[in-house]
């Protein structure tokens, strides 16, 4: 699969992560998120690719690697090809977690049918996590409800949001019985909202990151400064970005559509960036490079 814009890697790096990576053992640290619900600090993205993509094949790949976090939604348009890969891979329900989204704030009845929905396509009787993709819609109150039933009779473990503001946050707390556990948005070195995080710290919200690597003219691969500390480190500038946001307690969903990049994006348990190299990597705020 195409990636969504072409990655650089300091001389030698690469090739030596990979094979530091293919040593060991494909092993992700967990978190809890609720109770009995320990969720991995990285999970694969399956929505880079364009809408109704065939993402069994890298998913697949992931799965076969010992990687356990697959995230998608109903929106990608690939959920039936996610689950061809769990099958393919022969990995027990119990031992994957899965996050997918209903597309937004639709009410009650859209809510419980995009949820049998994403079931169905996905193969599976429950849900490890479910967000509400984006906060636009008429009914938040009603979405919320149906994600609260849901939660209620264990056909969905833990309750989230994406793209979720802090108006929207605000708004939705003030009628909310069971609170969101995760808040999904566009996180990375170049782009980030300190404001939204800090407010959710606030709150008890855990923050996924999204597009960790950047997008487009805000990718990280040509900046020097995050090559600079990937080089301090003998990595690439992908683990240097992931490594930023697992070391400022987040998790990730990363976009990783060969084998390659996927043992690289995972391997960055192995180092700590230290506090000069945060307070650099924490400046580059707006500092994208036009490509």
């Amino acid at each position: 699969q195409a990636e969504l814009f072409q990655r650089v890697y300091p001389p030698n790096t690469m090739h030596l992560s990979v094979l530091a990576s293919l040593a060991a053992a494909a092993v992700i640290p967990t978190k809890p998120v609720a109770p009995g619900v320990d969720m991995p600090l990285i999970s694969l993205g399956t929505g880079g690719p364009s809408i109704g993509t065939d993402v069994s094949g890298f998913t697949t790949t992931w799965l076969q690697k010992g990687y356990r976090g697959i995230d998608t939604a109903n929106d990608y348009k690939d959920q039936p090809y996610v689950a061809e890969a769990i099958s393919k891979a022969g990995v027990d329900r119990k031992d994957l977690f899965i996050t997918t989204k209903v597309p937004g704030s639709n009410g009650y009845a859209a809510t419980v049918q995009s949820v049998q929905e994403n079931l169905q396509q996905l193969q599976t009787s429950y849900l490890d996590l479910l967000l509400i993709h984006f906060p636009q819609g008429a009914d938040m109150k009603g979405t919320w409800q149906a994600f609260e039933e849901l939660y209620a009779n264990k056909t969905v473990r833990a309750l989230g949001v994406s793209n979720f503001m802090q108006t929207d946050l605000e708004k939705l707390l003030a009628f909310a019985k069971v609170k969101p556990v995760i808040n999904q948005c566009q996180h990375n070195i170049l782009a980030h909202m300190d404001d939204l995080i800090a407010y959710c710290e606030k709150e008890g919200i855990y923050y996924e990151a999204y597009q960790p690597l950047g997008r487009g003219s805000q990718s990280i691969f040509d900046n020097p400064t995050i090559n600079q500390v990937a080089v301090a480190h003998n990595v690439s500038a992908a683990q240097v970005a992931m490594r930023w946001i697992i070391q400022q307690g987040h998790f990730v969903t990363v976009q990783a559509g060969t084998s390659d990049h996927q043992d690289v994006d995972t391997d960055v348990f192995s180092f700590k960036l230290t506090d000069d190299e945060v307070k650099q990597l924490d400046a580059l705020q707006g500092t994208a490079v036009v490509i």
